[in-house]
């Protein structure tokens, strides 16, 4: 007789969205910004996912070409340009989660299919907990939402890097479009202020402009996404930072300008984009200021008086909870962040007592990062970290309303 498995038996597996992976991918607000090459916002390896051991992976952040070239009659051989490559290490851990029923009476009582809920519920938790992982790492802080360095998470997925000093901005604007700076998130302070009020600190135009110069005169130059031909940035912004920006007065601010020459609907190629991978990238994007487009995002982290989101330095007693608060903006070009993978996400099922009480889990083995180039060129001994890739933190000012 041929053995038999009914759909009814718990070793029939039912069939996801082809894989777990995708299934999590699916359930991810940054998975459009994904991709196994280096155009892309983060860069994904799965190379230690087979039979390969090891705990870090080695990624190749890519320099342009700059030399002229030749001319007429230019003799090229031996005149060859070297390509050169900055190198980022990522190290991997385990994350897991696992969920089971309390029994047979409380499975009685509901039409819930607890098994079949529990796979639902842990993909869009592990979708989740990379969200949450990527902003942090890009952000500079560690699991957890703890700053870098503080190691107070047993979670260790992120490999966290506070930011480089040449690739964060604190300040802002007044809603007029006067921008001003501080030097810390400390320093944003009403006495600091040229109004003397915090809100001469917020997010707005003239913002997006400075972070988007800063990361083009970056050594190495941010490299930015191509669409159509042509080069973009994008920035992550808080809700709030996107109030700012709309609350912008002025002939030359946000609303104007939107107002008089934003391409809207269908005849906007980037906003209505429908498919997959950059196809779809665009799709909920806030608007397009200066070649950034911009993306509005919950997770974007925020802090308030006596909180920090490096370690040291504390944010004011003018920061009132409840008022104001300091988020941190995202500008990023290609290969901004990195995630890699030791084992993808993988199911795995139990009985417990006597095969009375069911239960689901998942774990991966996988690490995030923002990248920070390693110089072999100039320190091929020490070979030591040197600046963030590509991405330029700005913390501005929001009013909580």
């Amino acid at each position: 007789m041929d053995t038999q498995f009914l759909h009814e038996n718990r070793l029939t597996q039912e069939k996801w969205p082809q894989t777990f992976f995708e299934f999590k991918l699916e359930n991810m607000m940054l998975s459009k910004f994904m991709g196994t090459g280096p155009d892309n916002i983060i860069q994904i390896n799965k190379d230690l996912t087979g039979k390969e051991v090891g705990d870090r992976l080695t990624f190749q952040l890519e320099l342009p070409l700059s030399n002229a070239g030749q001319g007429d009659d230019g003799t090229l051989e031996s005149n060859e340009e070297s390509m050169n490559f900055y190198n980022f290490q990522l190290q991997i851990h385990e994350r897991s989660n696992a969920v089971r029923s309390a029994g047979k009476m409380s499975d009685k009582r509901t039409k819930v299919d607890i098994r079949r809920q529990a796979t639902g519920a842990l993909g869009r938790w592990a979708a989740e907990q990379e969200d949450n992982d990527l902003v942090y790492a890009l952000s500079g802080l560690g699991n957890q939402n703890t700053y870098a360095g503080e190691d107070t998470s047993d979670i260790k997925t992120v490999n966290e890097h506070a930011p480089s000093a040449n690739r964060i901005l604190y300040g802002g604007q007044t809603v007029a479009g006067v921008a001003q700076w501080q030097a810390s998130d400390s320093a944003l302070t009403n006495a600091n202020a040229t109004n003397g009020a915090l809100t001469d600190y917020l997010f707005g135009t003239q913002v997006i402009s400075i972070a988007k110069r800063k990361a083009q005169l970056a050594s190495p130059k941010f490299r930015p996404i191509n669409i159509n031909g042509k080069s973009y940035y994008v920035m992550f912004i808080h809700p709030f930072q996107t109030a700012s920006l709309r609350a912008e007065t002025g002939a030359l601010g946000w609303s104007a300008i939107q107002s008089a020459a934003n391409v809207r609907g269908i005849n906007n190629p980037l906003l209505t984009k429908s498919g997959s991978g950059k196809d779809r990238m665009f799709d909920g994007a806030v608007g397009v200021w200066d070649d950034v487009i911009l993306f509005e995002y919950d997770r974007i982290q925020t802090r308030v008086a006596g909180e920090v989101f490096d370690n040291g330095d504390t944010l004011n007693a003018n920061v009132t909870d409840g008022t104001y608060a300091v988020a941190r903006a995202l500008l990023c070009g290609c290969q901004a962040g990195v995630i890699g993978f030791g084992q993808m996400w993988k199911r795995y099922e139990k009985d417990f007592d006597y095969n009375r009480k069911p239960g689901t889990a998942i774990d991966a083995l996988y690490g995030v990062s923002k990248t920070r180039f390693n110089d072999p060129g100039a320190l091929q001994d020490a070979n030591n970290e040197q600046e963030d890739f590509a991405v330029m933190c700005v913390d501005t000012i929001i009013v909580n309303d």
